[in-house]
């Protein structure tokens, strides 16, 4: 597994523990980008995403977290730990089938990175999207009810505003609590509570 990797990882990290940070009691209430799905929603799925990443590059094949607490700074710093242990692990077995590692953190970045961006609505770092960029048909490929449909955008925007629109996101609209929630019709669940894919 490629320092790189790591590095792309431990900034989107950082990103969405940032985005979150900002947040008060009073914003989990609120509406986040994804379709009926609450900021408190959003960070839920994050961290139980990040928790599940972890899990399943420690035990080398895919595993459900164990319920456990904490916060979503805990599960980005279990993720990252994860990732740097499983630096010989060259896959992980899904469905008896192997995932390269590299997609793992991939995924883990890339959710970090736009659900963090959903919760908080600051600019993602350039180098962060530059990274990600290239990767995204790894998570997407044939699974596009992950994430909203895409978002047209006039050619030469910049980095961030083009994975953010990949993922169904609108860059123009920098308010997270005031823009209308990304509708994506899509209604498979994503976590065990059920709710729909964003």
């Amino acid at each position: 597994m490629a320092r790189a990797d790591e590095e792309v990882l431990a900034g989107a990290l950082d990103y969405a523990v940032a985005s979150a940070g900002r947040l008060g009691v009073a914003d989990l209430g609120r509406p986040s980008a994804c379709a009926g799905w609450t900021v408190a929603d959003a960070l839920a799925h994050l961290t139980w995403s990040l928790r599940c990443l972890a899990a399943s590059l420690t035990a080398g094949a895919v595993r459900d977290p164990a319920a456990a607490p904490g916060d979503l700074a805990g599960a980005a710093a279990a993720l990252l730990a994860a990732a740097r242990h499983a630096r010989s692990r060259r896959s992980i077995a899904v469905d008896g089938l192997p995932l390269r590692c590299h997609q793992v953190l991939v995924v883990g970045a890339i959710e970090a990175a736009v659900h963090g961006w959903d919760v908080g609505g600051r600019s993602l770092p350039d180098d962060v999207a530059v990274a990600l960029l290239p990767e995204l048909p790894l998570v997407l490929g044939d699974r596009r009810g992950l994430f909203a449909g895409p978002v047209a955008l006039p050619p030469g925007r910049p980095a961030a505003e083009r994975l953010l629109a990949a993922v169904g996101r609108d860059p123009a609209r920098t308010d997270s609590f005031s823009r209308r929630a990304v509708s994506n019709g899509e209604t498979g669940s994503t976590e065990r509570g059920g709710r729909g894919a964003c």
